[in-house]
């Protein structure tokens, strides 16, 4: 008999599955910096047809995503594989000598170098620069080594890392992924959690598996075992408790476009209307009028009660062109979200506006929905204060702001009065938390949601702001996870707001505990000194 044995990662889902490896087509080296033999002209040349190619690829790919955050991620890797200022660095790079793979290279050795270090949300454009050199020079060499998948059969696609453009090529034969690299908040967790399929990523050991190998991945222990059985892992573990009926708290949903607005008609509202990404390749800024239809169109298609709609998160790894947002040292920690309103006042005005406006059509049409704003990157009360009196002024009711930087959380009891409600983005408070980028794998487990000292910290922020009378609720992905978001629940967060795939996990399991229940998991979670720990009692509380 075969030994079993288990690797250890980070867990994307609950769903446990059984299948063959199918190791992912490593990428090849490029080739060495050279110089030239054919001349600028021509070199340049081919840099702008491989620019073309790329762009056309990238809008097929675009057209066949299947869920809205892929198509999110492939469209903000398109405006970076076409904009004007890396073509030209580049062909000024040919017109030095070199050839135009080389110059490719150069030039975005220079933008990486910008963006490197910047931790957050940003590291994983790194990544994005790296693909799209990647696929634009596999092209001018006329090579390919993509993947082909069996027509047929189940497989657990293993690789060092994952692209978008390598996700998209996925069938219904991929039940599972296992990642070496990557981490909670990475593309391939947060497509495979869009998607629903079971993963494992920061999985050391993962290059040790090989084809044909049969695994079990069991995201919800955060492990892959080694000729394991599906006995092996517990799968939908709640399923033995009693359906209680309505969840404990609200389970609303995060929302990014008309089509996932409609894909969550169950949600109890949209915790997370993200605006910005309406407007990741506008060249120009649009109009208010054009602002109010786009936010109107997804209103009137998305579920009814409390919408929450945050306003422009743009800046770091969301370049917004129109905006004017000049390169910084350290973007991560520069002028993003609501720091863009200093130097882009009028796009903001009109989003606050805009925004009413669409509330106000939208809810002349007899849908039931109480639209409220907040804003992103909020560190002061003082910079609360003036979002406040500028969203009041334009009409809207009920303010908030994001609580993602820890600075925030020191001060929430002067917050009462101010505004009416906070959003925790566990994303970002956790890159600021513990000043882990997210792409480097090396550090993903400091990412991991049920790190006690994220769970502690937001143990303080719900004790904060029930004491100001504030309500407080979680939008990050952190949410995403059915039994972290009923230890939320048991830590006084009032609601919780899902990716769309996830909507129905979390509802399930909220409705399968009491108040009773949910606090006796987030003290045991609470009582452990590690992220896994932490997740091992709380399963363990409600399996008692």
């Amino acid at each position: 008999m075969e030994t079993v044995r288990t690797l250890e990662g980070i867990g994307v889902g609950t769903r446990a599955v059984l299948a063959e490896v199918l190791r992912w087509s490593a990428r090849q080296p490029l080739a060495a910096m050279a110089k030239s033999s054919l001349g600028p002209e021509i070199e340049v040349n081919t840099l702008s047809k491989a620019i073309v190619n790329l762009e056309n690829q990238y809008a097929a790919k675009i057209k066949a995503a299947g869920n809205q955050e892929l198509r999110e991620i492939l469209e903000a890797q398109c405006a970076f594989a076409t904009d004007p200022e890396l073509a030209d660095l580049a062909k000024d790079f040919c017109e030095q000598g070199w050839d135009a793979p080389s110059a490719l290279q150069l030039a975005m050795g220079e933008f990486k170098s910008l963006l490197e270090g910047a931790g957050g949300e940003f590291g994983e454009r790194v990544a994005d620069l790296d693909e799209i050199v990647y696929r634009l020079i596999q092209w001018m060499s006329g090579e390919s080594d993509e993947t082909v998948l069996p027509a047929s059969g189940s497989f657990i696609i293993v690789a060092d890392d994952l692209t978008p453009m390598d996700t998209i090529a996925f069938t219904d034969v991929v039940v599972g992924v296992v990642t070496k690299g990557g981490g909670p908040t990475s593309h391939t967790a947060i497509v495979c959690r869009a998607r629903g399929i079971p993963a494992v990523v920061a999985c050391a050991g993962a290059d040790g598996l090989v084809n044909g190998q049969m695994v079990v991945i069991d995201p919800d222990a955060s492990q892959v075992i080694i000729n394991g059985s599906l006995a092996d892992s517990d799968g939908d573990w709640w399923s033995v408790r009693p359906n209680l009926g309505a969840a404990l708290i609200p389970v609303m949903a995060n929302v990014g476009s008309v089509a996932d607005a409609a894909q969550v008609k169950s949600a109890k509202g949209v915790g997370l209307l993200r605006t910005e990404l309406f407007f990741l390749n506008n060249k120009v800024a649009p109009t208010r009028a054009e602002q109010q239809a786009l936010y109107a169109q997804v209103l009137a298609a998305g579920p009814d009660g409390e919408i929450i709609v945050r306003t422009l998160d743009a800046g770091s790894d969301k370049p917004i062109a129109f905006l004017g947002i000049g390169r910084e040292e350290n973007p991560a920690l520069g002028v993003r979200g609501q720091r863009v309103a200093a130097i882009a006042p009028k796009f903001y005005e009109d989003q606050l506006h805009a925004i009413k406006a669409a509330a106000d059509a939208v809810k002349a049409t007899g849908k039931k929905i109480d639209v409220w704003v907040m804003a992103p990157m909020i560190a002061t009360i003082d910079e609360a204060q003036v979002f406040a009196k500028e969203a009041r002024a334009a009409g809207i009711t009920r303010v908030g702001i994001m609580v993602e930087i820890p600075a925030i959380t020191r001060v929430i009891p002067h917050l009462k009065g101010v505004v009416d409600f906070l959003s925790v983005g566990t994303n970002d408070l956790s890159q600021y938390l513990f000043a882990a980028d997210r792409v480097n794998s090396a550090v993903a487990a400091l990412l991991n949601p049920w790190q006690p000292a994220l769970l502690s910290t937001l143990e303080e922020i719900a004790a904060d702001a029930a004491m100001a009378g504030i309500k407080v609720g979680v939008c990050g992905e952190a949410a995403s996870d059915p039994l972290l978001a009923v230890v939320m629940a048991g830590l006084g967060i009032n609601s919780v707001s899902a990716s769309p795939s996830s909507v129905a996990a979390v509802t399930d399991l909220l409705s399968r505990v009491d108040v009773s229940a949910a606090k006796s998991a987030a003290m045991a979670a609470r009582s452990a000194t590690t992220a896994r720990d932490a997740k091992a009692a709380a399963k363990g509380a409600l399996l008692k």
